[in-house]
């Protein structure tokens, strides 16, 4: 994990207690906006990763931020 995948402490703000509305969210933005998003691939692939440094992630929690890296990876540039 790089520090801009992390908040200014360098400590994930999400645990695997606290994480799935965050993945909700974002596979609500990608799936509702996908290509048209306001937000561009880099902020998003940031959010993802962010999330992914999360302690203690379940592997279905790790499974659905991979899916949201390939759908990020799918937009158009």
């Amino acid at each position: 994990m790089t520090a801009t995948n992390r908040n200014s402490t360098g400590i994930s703000p999400y645990t695997f207690r606290d994480i799935d509305p965050a993945i909700a969210h974002l596979e609500q933005v990608l799936g509702a906006e996908g290509a048209d998003s306001l937000f561009s691939r880099t902020y998003l692939r940031g959010r993802v990763l962010q999330a992914l440094g999360a302690p203690g992630l379940l592997p279905k929690q790790q499974q659905r931020l991979q899916r949201l890296l390939e759908s990020i990876d799918s937009l158009p540039a």
